[in-house]
């Protein structure tokens, strides 16, 4: 604990406890006596622990009952200039990571890059992709505007794609740029400023970042290797009516964890019962390493609550911008009204893509990179495997892109990362996917950005890194 005085372990651990959901909205904290027990501290302690907690807007007490869980408070407001007439109050304050994240490499150049989440240079060249690219552009209609909704013939190999009996019609599919700007128009047309979602936590901070930005209540929900833990998740809709649950439900960032197929029934039946949308946000699905995964929520969803989100940053490359929504018809088309305010996508990008899907391209691809990714994954493993002598834990992937790593008791996440930044290898911290910055000890190592040799030289750095602040946290 080197100096911090001793509450300051109890405050950490009761603040990220309800911050990633393990101790949800409404829940009764125990006694300052029986708590200052069961940890083996003063009642002081819990007492100063509790009244920071307080401070910061996370527990109340309730007059004769004891302390409750609050409802996270909400984000201060930008300051603004007043151009004229101009108003920005749907906007909130919300950390800057995908700015934090993306600037690593103009910042650090030469920096090696567990960062990054995407499949990295050493596997779009062997995609194919670029001579559809140029095919496209000998293409006329490729120069102009295509439908609002996307390129009808994309759209109609999407839908063999997926598979999904309950997706039948191009009508229900919208092509957007990337799923995060179809999560934006999801959130948009579902939720209003001060509606309530719910979302696993941790969660990829892309998410998060969109839905404070928009001035949403977000309302955490725990995860274990199993998923969402939908024990926690009733309990929560008993008290709230949020207005859609946000899942990555297979392969999730950052932790990696799979929901089960139990548990996907369970969802599913939650969501009829309560009447509330599911996005199911599936980027990951067809990049697992080893054993198939369950079938994604929409192919079970026979009752049309869940919408389907997905894109090809993942298993093609992040620069082509293209992702989908697969919906009912009557939400894809006022997608499709939104949609109008940005005209459409890149149609040179679209008709690209609809070739490589046409010539069957995509499957071997994905074999191809997925054997690849399997190789990084056990490489970086190896430089792990060790490392737990430090008090270093994980779970190896099934798929994904991610390793989910706790490191141990008293090491400083924000400052190791720094630290590695300068020493020419970047990790991402585990706060990033909180709610609010958090001192948690999770750092997100990225196994598919950098080749096998670029893997050595990280996790050399990163090895002597976290030996040497073991030493000094001692």
């Amino acid at each position: 604990m080197g100096r911090n005085p001793i509450y300051t372990k109890v405050y950490n651990e009761l603040r990220y406890k309800i911050l990633s959901g393990d101790l949800p909205i409404g829940s009764l904290l125990p006694p300052e006596r029986k708590l200052a027990v069961q940890l083996g501290v003063s009642r002081n302690t819990v007492v100063r622990a509790y009244t920071e907690l307080e401070a910061e807007g996370l527990i109340a007490g309730k007059m004769g009952s004891g302390r409750y869980v609050e409802p996270l408070p909400p984000l201060t407001a930008f300051s603004r200039v007043d151009w004229g007439s101009q108003r920005y109050e749907y906007l909130h304050s919300s950390p800057s990571h995908m700015e934090e994240l993306l600037s690593i490499t103009d910042r650090y150049p030469d920096t090696i890059n567990f960062a990054h989440g995407d499949g990295g240079r050493h596997t779009i060249f062997e995609s194919g992709l670029i001579e559809h690219v140029k095919r496209a552009a000998e293409r006329s209609p490729s120069y102009f505007f295509t439908s609002v909704q996307g390129l009808p013939e994309l759209r109609e190999h999407l839908i063999k794609w997926m598979g999904f009996a309950q997706i039948s019609s191009p009508d229900q599919v919208c092509i957007t740029s990337g799923s995060q700007e179809g999560l934006y128009l999801i959130t948009t047309l579902l939720a209003r400023q001060g509606d309530c979602i719910i979302t696993e936590m941790p969660t990829y901070f892309g998410s998060l970042q969109l839905f404070q930005s928009l001035g949403m209540q977000i309302i955490p929900v725990p995860l274990d290797r199993d998923g969402m833990r939908i024990d926690v998740l009733e309990g929560i809709l008993a008290r709230s009516r949020p207005r859609f649950i946000y899942t990555v439900p297979t392969f999730h960032n950052p932790t990696g964890s799979t929901l089960s197929l139990v548990r996907r029934k369970q969802l599913l039946s939650i969501s009829e019962k309560y009447g509330i949308p599911i996005v199911e946000d599936d980027a990951y699905r067809h990049l697992h390493l080893e054993k198939e995964v369950p079938p994604a929520l929409k192919e079970m969803d026979i009752y049309g609550n869940v919408i389907y989100l997905n894109t090809f940053s993942k298993m093609l490359f992040p620069g082509l911008r293209i992702g989908w929504v697969a919906a009912s018809r009557p939400f894809i088309q006022r997608m499709a009204r939104l949609r109008e305010l940005t005209i459409s996508t890149s149609t040179l990008n679209q008709f690209a893509l609809a070739s490589f899907l046409q010539d069957g391209a995509l499957r071997p691809h994905l074999d191809r990179v997925t054997r690849q990714y399997a190789k990084q994954a056990e490489r970086m493993e190896a430089h792990l495997r060790p490392l737990r002598a430090l008090g270093l834990d994980y779970e190896k992937p099934d798929g994904g892109f991610y390793f989910w790593i706790s490191l141990p008791e008293g090491m400083k996440v924000r400052s190791l990362m720094q630290i590695c930044h300068e020493a020419g290898v970047s990790i991402t911290s585990g706060d990033m996917f909180l709610l609010r910055e958090a001192e948690q000890p999770y750092i997100r190592l990225c196994y598919t950005h950098e080749n096998i040799d670029q893997i050595d030289a990280g996790m050399s750095i990163l090895t002597r890194i976290l030996s040497h602040q073991k030493e000094v946290s001692r």
